[in-house]
């Protein structure tokens, strides 16, 4: 029995449960490319070659996307959606992208005004 839901489940089926959050940690949430044979692939470098030939096998080559991007960590769901709003993205864009409520993205975004303001100063008459 697996302890993660879904094709992560499948994949932590196929490669154990270290080699599958060490793999969603560092691309969870993007789609990665399972090559046709293994050595000297980026998925090699993440999880190993004996782990990455074991996912070639049971997943097939071809493109894979990665659930789970809260495993990368809430401080880069973070400044990814700071970058994000700086660019002009709305609250709805940040938080299907960066995998967080729209209300979360509210917030960040009245800290980046809040930013702003600080930076700009106030001139009182």
């Amino acid at each position: 029995m697996t302890q993660l839901p879904g094709i992560a489940g499948e994949i932590e089926a196929a490669i154990g449960l270290d080699a599958t959050v060490t793999l969603l940690r560092a691309r969870g949430g993007t789609e990665i490319e399972v090559p046709v044979r293994a050595k000297g692939s980026l998925l090699v470098k993440l999880i190993g070659l004996e782990a990455a030939e074991t996912l070639i096998e049971t997943m097939g080559p071809g493109r894979l996307t990665l659930p789970c991007a809260s495993l990368r960590g809430a401080r880069a769901r973070e400044a990814k959606a700071m970058q994000m709003l700086r660019d002009g993205a709305s609250n709805s864009e940040v938080a299907l992208a960066c995998d967080m409520h729209v209300r979360t993205a509210g917030r960040l975004r009245k800290k980046l005004d809040a930013e702003k303001q600080s930076r700009q100063g106030r001139l009182d008459l």
